[in-house]
């Protein structure tokens, strides 16, 4: 027989206790190891197409005169924060009018549901603009090849523009591109240099001036009616294989105006943890622009318009920058509209 004592049976009492909840503790963990395994899994699978995604695969797949039409009502564009965009790198009057009337007349109908439903509108240029052509009684030195009237009348568009920026909402960009003395900067390297500007933004369009708005509520569907690339992720499609949009890069050591022909969707992204970007540019797809999607951005030479009106049309220009009136219906419009925004600026006396 064998006697217990006291100290015996507090070791025993102890020992149990620790044992039950070292085996407790072990359950616990493992069971919330079981559940984030299963969260984790959940959020790695692949989302399960929607019988549009389907179709839309297929139509990407198949050759564009073997195409049928998608039935089904597109997926909605998710809402975000877009913004429109024009810049300039030569300072040309008219240019810079024409850009003052694009932003103006998104805003500037009585009837609210015809404004433009895209919250910023944003405008480009060299920041040496800024010095170039303050506006004053002493104007700085004049840049080479510029006369004094010519300085004149690029500093009073400018200072129109200053005032159309306060009352349209217009935010101005100026970029310092570092050029090298006596080199003109072209659209693509603003671009490059500046696109750090549109981080905040889910994507931002932009547009060639010169131009003008024939119907804001088509131009915004350029944006809204269609789905976005956006930033790219594995897990959605149409982030990298969009059926409307084409991933084209700017490519500023080559090319000096920016792809599309007059229309060029870009978005910027945080990635990573350590303040890395993603720039991405896109193009409208050849097999959609040929259709009423495609039309609602077009050029005066372009004569199909499909279903649908254009939103903008994009002007020609002639090798001194003058927007070009040859066959182009709306340039009379556009005229008028470019004075009214601009009123006393000499936009022939400037060519000459």
């Amino acid at each position: 027989m064998v006697l217990l004592t006291s100290s015996t049976v507090s070791v025993i009492i102890s020992s149990g206790i620790i044992c039950t909840f070292t085996f407790l503790l072990f359950l616990s963990g493992y069971v919330l190891q079981q559940q984030s395994v299963r969260n984790i899994q959940h959020a790695i699978r692949a989302p399960e197409l929607s019988p549009l995604n389907e179709d839309q695969s297929l139509l990407l797949n198949t050759p564009p005169t073997q195409q049928k039409p998608i039935t089904q009502d597109p997926i909605p564009a998710s809402q975000g924060t877009y913004a429109y965009l024009q810049l300039l790198t030569r300072p040309d009057p008219s240019h810079i009018c024409s850009a003052i009337l694009f932003f103006h007349s998104l805003t500037a109908a009585t009837d609210p549901t015809n404004r433009t439903r895209i919250q910023d509108r944003l405008f480009m240029y060299p920041r040496e603009w800024d010095q170039l052509y303050a506006p004053g009684p002493s104007p700085p030195f004049n840049p080479p090849s510029t006369s004094p009237s010519k300085h004149s009348t690029i500093t009073q568009a400018l200072t129109h523009l200053r005032t159309a920026a306060l009352a349209n909402s217009i935010w101005l960009l100026p970029i310092d591109t570092s050029s090298p003395p006596g080199t003109q900067t072209t659209d693509t390297q603003l671009l490059r240099h500046g696109q750090m500007q549109f981080v905040n933004y889910d994507s931002v369009l932009y547009l060639q001036t010169p131009g003008l708005v024939t119907d804001v509520t088509n131009l915004d569907a350029v944006l809204l009616s269609h789905p976005l690339p956006g930033k790219h992720d594995p897990a959605r499609p149409d982030s990298y294989n969009n059926p409307a949009w084409m991933a084209v890069p700017l490519r500023p050591d080559r090319e000096r105006v920016l792809p599309g022909d007059g229309a060029y969707l870009v978005t910027v992204n945080r990635v990573g943890s350590v303040g890395q970007v993603e720039a991405r540019g896109h193009v409208m797809r050849r097999e959609v622009r040929d259709g009423g999607f495609g039309g609602l951005v077009r050029g005066v030479a372009e004569d199909t318009w499909g279903d649908t009106g254009p939103g903008y049309v994009v002007f020609g220009t002639e090798e001194d920058g003058r927007a070009r009136w040859e066959r182009n219906e709306l340039y009379g419009a556009w005229r008028r509209g470019v004075e009214g925004v601009c009123p006393g600026v000499g936009f022939e006396g400037f060519y000459e």
